[in-house]
């Protein structure tokens, strides 16, 4: 049966509020008698801490709090709790909190922090990966001080904050039957997720019955309810977390950045809110970053293209905190040997300390970074063979009921058939791989394919509440940053219901009301959330068929429902359509209408083994996809322009095509500049381009690509309307498919992103 609403292109439901301004952000919230928080951030790296100096700024007229280390030494963190709210012995990174002031106004809180006074003692830097791995300075002494909360292994005595394993088979053996064997390494830079808003907190202490309230952009409200619940010592129940809209996430509100620091100040501020906001300059030296990661990567292959073998190393610079590094590790670890058939495989990922700012969640999940190295393997593999890039993935690729690295027998795969159409959407097959121009640049084109997991296991429950007048309300916690689950979801219930889509809408997500979601990360919210949301809408069904048979005056069991419609089954005169049950006069004087839904995963999780990591099923969902670029290079200039992107995405089945191309379109934009332009740098533990100025991100004048998009669905069996996460796929073959045409163009082997200009002025030909 035809769809009415879902793979139907509706508006977005925000869209109104987006363009006119009218919707409320982090900083757009304030409440009567606030105050204004500022944070004292430390010059150094690394540094211990002698004394913290506040006399000055405590006596600056309007400022009503002064916190340091020594008055609040409270540690947090999601997987382990290494993490002070204020550094209290030392600092391990450039801009950590040393102090927090709150004032009667912004200029004055600033002016208090100016006033403070810190004696540090300099301490050697971890500026490398490298450096961290020889453990001649240790950031953290002692890893069995903390208290660790989730799935963490850090090693004692090193800076490695945790370690994952993956194997299969025997790789050794699978290297001495191969005919050739091949050794890289790749890098990948530090990035700024340099979203238009930054991360922002409101906090308010209630003295009289100890609950505290937060306003926060945040991208997973329970995860930092638990967090700041265990950091300063609160029942959960007492920790509400409202959430405002988000403007831009990609990771960054994933975890509690802002929201420790106001409410530690609001926990001295006598009753008043106290407001956090940080500065584009505190956004980049001193909130969170995705992690450089440094791949080495050895397969073993046959002469007619059929891999063997695969062993990856994997060195995640987290930074000087563990924060989100072991879910990056896990996540990354499993996609490590791309979507192929590789019968022995070995993958050892290290989370590793330096003094950098936080590296951690960012789109993907380590994905779009593993891409970069498997993608760049094979096409030196099917250089060496003498191999059409394009035919030796097709070789290997994973199919339906093959098993994967991870022991999995797969299913719902399409990545042979996304493959196809982004080779076709560039003409794959009526290019060379290399050619120059009628202008002299040098072309080329490259592919890149991918897997990624999400996340399991996991939760998300809905509460559907149908009004008085006929409208549904949602009440869930998917938050809604860009993505479209806010019109995502109305689709999946107006389908499900019969009910026309402009009926429903989806409330405001707040901790003390909405049902428990475990987070908006890992492409899982259509998914997850769309079930939840069917299980909902029959309870809803089953409801109404009980009202319309009182009201009918007959027995439940002679009532069904069917397209929007509750009727008689032997009268069919008597019936009422969803659209008109309001005036119906059935709801009237009765027991409320309310559909819960709760879709977890924990049922299908096999916990993989601790060691081998071998698993019937990791994950609940497995999304891919494949990019194809065509790019020409200036060889006078060395810069590169992204000419064409033919991309092809499984998304199981397309809820809201509009929204899953644009998902995609703008994935293209922002890998681009993963490709060609952004990347964190720093010196001797400091940073050096810490601002849109210095920190380049592509812009309007970037996305002049002809971009060629292709929407694969082969339905996922436990999808809602066969469903699979788009949020992130979009970009994960991005950097990798560039990376692979700019080598193709200039006949070189850059192993590295972003691919500058003066790199390709100073290319050698691999």
């Amino acid at each position: 049966m035809e769809h009415q609403v879902v793979g139907k292109s509706i508006p977005r439901k925000d869209g109104v509020q987006k363009v006119t301004g009218s919707a409320l952000f982090g900083a757009d919230i304030s409440l009567p008698g606030q105050l204004y928080g500022a944070v004292c951030r430390s010059p150094y790296p690394h540094a211990k801490i002698k004394a913290v100096h506040t006399e000055l700024a405590r006596k600056l007229p309007g400022v009503r709090v002064v916190l340091t280390g020594a008055d609040f030494n409270k540690l947090f963190g999601q997987f382990i709790e290494d993490q002070p709210i204020i550094a209290y012995d030392k600092v391990r990174y450039q801009g950590e909190p040393v102090a927090l002031v709150a004032a009667e106004d912004l200029h004055t809180a600033q002016e208090a922090v100016r006033l403070i006074e810190v004696e540090y003692e300099p301490l050697p830097v971890v500026n490398t990966i490298e450096e961290a791995l020889q453990n001649e300075t240790l950031l953290h002494e002692d890893w069995s001080a903390y208290n660790i909360v989730g799935a963490c292994h850090p090693v004692p005595k090193t800076n490695i904050g945790d370690t994952f394993t993956l194997r299969k088979g025997d790789v050794e053996q699978g290297f001495a039957e191969s005919d050739l064997v091949l050794e890289n390494e790749f890098f990948c830079s530090m990035l700024q997720h340099t979203t238009i808003e930054t991360h922002s907190a409101l906090a308010f202490a209630d003295r009289a019955t100890g609950e505290i309230t937060v306003y926060t952009p945040a991208q997973s409200p329970f995860i930092i309810r638990g967090i700041l619940a265990r950091a300063f010592g609160v029942p959960l129940e007492k920790m509400r977390i409202i959430c405002t809209e988000i403007g831009g996430a990609f990771g960054s509100k994933y975890e509690a950045k802002a929201e420790p620091l106001a409410v530690a100040l609001a926990l001295f501020a006598k009753g008043r809110p106290v407001k956090l906001v940080f500065s584009r300059h505190e956004e980049f030296q001193a909130s969170v970053a995705r992690a450089p990661v440094k791949f080495k990567i050895k397969t073993g292959v046959k002469k007619d293209g059929t891999l063997l073998a695969q062993q990856v190393t994997i060195y995640w610079d987290t930074g000087a905190y563990v924060t989100t590094g072991p879910r990056v590790n896990y996540n990354a670890g499993f996609a490590a040997c791309g979507p192929y058939k590789i019968p022995n495989a070995q993958v050892d990922g290290f989370c590793v300390m330096t003094n950098k700012s936080l590296g951690t969640a960012y789109r993907g999940f380590g994905v779009t970074e593993v891409a970069c190295a498997h993608e760049y393997q094979m096409d030196l593999i099917a250089k060496r063979l003498g191999m059409d890039p394009l035919e030796l993935r097709l070789k290997n690729v994973l199919e339906d009921g093959d098993l994967s690295v991870t022991g999995e027998s797969m299913r719902s795969v399409a990545v042979k058939e996304c493959l196809e159409a982004a080779a076709k959407n560039i003409d794959w097959s009526n290019k060379p791989l290399r050619w120059t121009s009628s202008t002299g640049k040098l072309c080329g084109k490259g592919i890149a394919c991918f897997c990624k997991l999400t996340g399991t296991p996991s939760t998300t429950s809905v509460v559907i509440k149908l009004n008085e007048n006929g409208s549904l309300t949602i009440l869930d916690s998917s938050r809604e940053m860009g993505q479209g689950v806010t019109t995502v979801l109305p689709q999946i219930a107006a389908e499900a219901l019969g009910i026309d889509v402009d009926k429903v809408s989806v409330s405001p997500v707040d901790t003390a009301f909405s049902p428990y979601d475990k987070t908006t990360t890992s492409s899982r919210s259509t998914f997850h959330g769309g079930n939840a949301v069917l299980m909902a809408v029959q309870q809803i069904k089953d409801q109404l068929l009980i009202l319309a048979a009182k009201h009918f005056g007959m027995p439940t069991s002679q009532m069904e429902y069917e397209n929007g419609t509750i009727r008689c089954k032997n009268d069919a005169t008597k019936y009422i359509h969803i659209n008109e049950v309001g005036e119906s006069g059935i709801l009237k004087e009765q027991p409320p209408v309310i559909g819960i839904g709760a879709y977890g995963t924990s049922d299908i999780f096999d916990k993989p083994d601790p060691i081998t990591h071998q698993s019937q099923r990791p994950t609940v969902m497995w999304m891919f996809g494949a990019q194809a670029a065509v790019v020409e290079v200036d060889p006078a200039t060395g810069q590169v322009q992204l000419k064409t992107m033919g991309a092809a995405h499984d998304v199981g089945c397309a809820i809201n095509p509009v929204g899953c191309m644009q998902q995609v379109e703008g994935s293209i934009i922002m890998g681009l500049g993963h490709a060609l332009m952004e990347e964190m740098i720093y010196e001797d533990g400091e940073l050096k381009n810490g601002n849109m100025v210095d920190y380049k991100v592509p812009t309007f004048m970037d996305s002049d690509v002809d971009l060629q998009i292709t929407l694969v669905e082969k339905n996922h069996p436990e999808g809602p309307y066969g469903a699979k996460g788009i949020g992130e796929p979009g970009l994960a073959a991005t950097a990798a498919a560039i990376v692979n045409a700019i080598n193709a163009a200039c006949g070189a082997n850059f192993n590295s992103i972003p691919v500058k200009p003066e790199h390709i002025l100073f290319r050698k030909e691999g």
